[in-house]
């Protein structure tokens, strides 16, 4: 179901759901409706709308009426894996598995409050596409070339008119899920 759907169906019921996004009625009002969109139970935000702006959603102009929405809904869900060739500036919580195919130089840095940092980019393939990553610290010894990685919970930003991945502060991370460096025990069978 789409946005405009979702809000004429909230209005008589209470509560809908475009894609992901669950909509539901705060506040009715003699002019107006609040409406609360949330994902996965997390609020997204708030809007006040007119009763006539709801009442024009039921007569959509022509050029709506078969657009497809089913791109704007899948970049809606965050909990799934994505493949590199999806990725677009400004998305945010991604995740995938993909090989570090390459590794920059370490360089030192020095933070806006005065730290000193190091940091490094290694590029990640999926088969789909590659985009590079920027590692930090303690996080550059942990990945070599040749690994097989899980990224969680990055963001796609521009850095110098390239894409590039950020690993989020709080919640990103890095796992090495097979190491190029250490063998691979094969299973031997008669």
């Amino acid at each position: 179901m789409i946005l405009h759907t979702a809000l004429t169906t909230a209005r008589k019921r209470g509560k809908s759901r475009a894609g992901k996004i669950t909509v539901d009625v705060r506040q009715r009002n003699e002019n107006s409706l609040v409406f609360m969109f949330s994902l996965g139970g997390k609020p997204l935000g708030q809007a006040k709308i007119p009763n006539d702006s709801i009442d024009r959603l039921k007569r959509l102009p022509d050029e709506f009426r078969y657009m497809n929405f089913e791109e704007e809904d899948r970049d809606l869900d965050v909990d799934r894996e994505r493949a590199i060739s999806e990725l677009k500036l400004g998305l945010k919580s991604v995740s995938f598995k993909a090989q570090v195919v390459r590794k920059s130089e370490v360089r030192a840095v020095t933070s806006r409050e005065g730290n000193p940092l190091l940091v490094c980019s290694v590029t990640l393939s999926d088969g789909t596409g590659e985009i590079p990553l920027v590692v930090w610290n303690g996080q550059i010894s942990a990945v070599s070339e040749g690994d097989f990685v899980e990224i969680h919970d990055a963001r796609v930003r521009n850095f110098r008119g390239e894409m590039q991945l950020a690993l989020s502060r709080k919640t990103g991370a890095l796992t090495v899920l097979r190491s190029a460096s250490k063998p691979q025990i094969a299973a031997i069978s008669n």
